[in-house]
C-alpha cells in the first residue's frame, strides 16, 4: 500500500469518526429535547387541570347554594379568609374557587418527574381596560397556578436556571335578571 492509499484510509477513518460523533450528538440532543418537551407538557397538563377543577366550582362560599345581587357584594369572602373551609381537607371537597388559595400539591405522573403545584387566588379590580389586584371584595377573582419541578430548567440563559410555569385565569360572578 502506497503513501496515497494510506492517507486516503486515514482521511476516511477521520471522516467516519466525525460522522459518528455528529450522529451521536444529534441523537442525544433529540432525546434531551424530547424529554424537556415531555416535562413541559406534563406540567402544562397539571396546571390547566387545576384551573379546570376551579372552573367547575362556585364563585364564592356565599354563592355555593344561592345567587347574589350586585348590591350584596359584602356577602363575599374576605381575601384574608381565602383557602379551604373547615372540613375541606382535600381538593376533592373544595366547593368554591378561593379554596385553592395557597393550595399546594406534589404530583408524579407515570414515574416521571416530581412536580409541585401551587395555587394563589386574589380579587381583581377591572376598571375600563386596566386590571389590578385588590384586597377589596369584587365580583372578579384571579387564580394563578405555578408548576415547578427540578426537571423544568430554562436553558436559554447561561447558567441554566430552574423554570416555573405560570397559568392564570379570571373568574367572574355574573347575575342576569
Amino acid at each position: 500500500m502506497g503513501l496515497g492509499q494510506t492517507l486516503l484510509t486515514i482521511m476516511a477513518l477521520m471522516l467516519m469518526g466525525r460522522l459518528i460523533l455528529t450522529v451521536n450528538r444529534t441523537t442525544l440532543d433529540t432525546g434531551f429535547t424530547k424529554d424537556m418537551a415531555e416535562y413541559r407538557i406534563t406540567a402544562t397538563s397539571l396546571g390547566t387541570s387545576l384551573l379546570e377543577s376551579a372552573n367547575s366550582l362556585a364563585f364564592d362560599e356565599a354563592t355555593v347554594d344561592t345567587f347574589l345581587l350586585s348590591t350584596q357584594i359584602s356577602s363575599l369572602t374576605a381575601d384574608a379568609s381565602f383557602g379551604p373551609d373547615a372540613g375541606e381537607t382535600s381538593y376533592t371537597l373544595f366547593d368554591d374557587i378561593d379554596d385553592y388559595d395557597h393550595y399546594t400539591r406534589i404530583d408524579t405522573l407515570s414515574n416521571s418527574a416530581i412536580f409541585k403545584i401551587y395555587g394563589l387566588v386574589q380579587y381583581l379590580d377591572v376598571s375600563g381596560s386596566t386590571l389590578s389586584i385588590t384586597t377589596s371584595k369584587k365580583f372578579n377573582k384571579l387564580i394563578t397556578v405555578f408548576v415547578t419541578s427540578d426537571y423544568l430548567v430554562d436553558y436559554s440563559v447561561d447558567p441554566p436556571k430552574p423554570d416555573t410555569l405560570k397559568f392564570e385565569s379570571v373568574f367572574s360572578y355574573w347575575y342576569f335578571r
